[in-house]
């Protein structure tokens, strides 16, 4: 039942977020950090695939062994991957924010319009 709950917020969220967001030329820093609820959400949402796939293993990997140790009554160790998985969540909404607002960021330059001109000026 909580499950089926889960799904109906899900699918109202990208209901409302993803017809808007999918075609514009920025993306929404907001919608990033709030996606980044789900493991490597944020980055999927900026068009990140490869640090979406890695973090959102790693936020789900962490999770797991917290779970485990948790279970086995290893608290000490359970802690510590609470922490890491704290961590890599920090540096994910981090990441999801600056890859919303890098989106479709061009860095080229064209070298013809830079110039270097001093001007000297004479003081008396």
């Amino acid at each position: 039942m909580m499950f089926k709950k889960f799904g109906v917020v899900i699918t109202f969220l990208l209901i409302l977020i993803l017809p808007d967001q999918s075609f514009a030329e920025e993306k929404s820093a907001k919608i990033a950090m709030l996606l980044c609820v789900f493991p490597g959400g944020g980055q999927f949402y900026t068009e990140r695939y490869i640090p979406g796939v890695i973090i959102g293993a790693g936020e789900i990997t962490l999770g797991y062994y917290a779970y485990k140790n948790h279970l086995a009554g290893n608290y000490s160790n359970r802690n510590s991957f609470l922490w890491w998985e704290l961590f890599l969540f920090g540096y994910s909404l981090a990441d999801a924010y600056v890859g919303a607002k890098m989106y479709n960021f061009d860095a080229e330059t064209n070298l013809e319009k830079v110039s270097l001109k001093f001007n000297l000026i004479k003081i008396q």
